[in-house]
């Protein structure tokens, strides 16, 4: 049966990453949608993108675009966003890619990657992927780029997408480890460039496996997964 895993922000963490794809061992038909943030903080991010553009030849992988890859496109040159994306962990990256100056940031075959790759959202017809948040009322072709790579999940004031469709979403860093399960929304980024886990969520049995920058595993079901989304 064909398993699909989302994984949540990367920020750069190579060895956290490479921990994760060996535990989940990714098949040809698997589906694995990465919700963004790849880049930054971190101290591997070439690393991190050598693993990803690998893993495109051996599964369907889906690359969300989150506000560090947006930062990172809005600095190329015509932007005038460089400092700003270096101020929000930009700086770590640029360190990855030291034969590259301010018209090129990092390799071009990486950014290509990034460009050709990323996408606002994905949708199935069970669940929704995106990297931030979304407006419950709006189709997903509508929703606004703020909403869906930058707008914070304030728990108190969410509510179900409009389709009936499972939300499953990075951006909004859970630092006790644990995925915040809302019923029709997870967050599974679990902070690990500070320290915490790298989350993968197999999406239809629930089965929750996160590592860490020491190359640590755990493993568990989340909580009430026993339907399939």
């Amino acid at each position: 049966m064909e398993r699909i895993f989302a994984i949540g922000d990367i920020h750069g963490c190579s060895i956290a990453l490479n921990t994760l794809l060996n535990a989940i061992k990714p098949q040809s038909d698997d589906t694995i949608v990465v919700l963004g943030d790849v880049i930054d903080y971190g101290p591997d991010t070439k690393g991190v993108i050598e693993q990803l553009i690998d893993l495109s030849t051996r599964c369907q992988l889906i690359v969300i675009q989150g506000n560090h890859e947006q930062m990172l496109f809005d600095a190329l040159p015509g932007g005038d966003d460089r400092r700003s994306w270096e101020s929000c962990g930009g700086k770590t990256t640029r360190r990855c890619y030291p034969d590259r100056d301010d018209r090129e940031l990092i390799d071009p075959d990486h950014l290509q990657f990034l460009q050709t790759n990323c996408r606002d959202y994905h949708e199935t017809e069970e669940v929704i992927f995106v990297h931030a948040n979304y407006f419950p009322n709006q189709p997903m072709p509508d929703q606004r780029g703020y909403t869906l790579r930058w707008e914070a999940v304030e728990p108190a004031k969410m509510a179900p997408h409009y389709s009936g469709k499972i939300v499953i979403a990075g951006h909004t860093p859970q630092t006790s480890g644990e995925l915040l399960d809302l019923g029709f929304m997870k967050l599974i980024d679990t902070d690990v460039s500070r320290g915490g886990w790298l989350t993968a969520l197999e999406v239809q049995n629930g089965e929750v496996i996160q590592t860490n920058l020491r190359g640590e595993v755990q493993r568990r079901m989340l909580r009430g997964s026993g339907r399939e989304i």
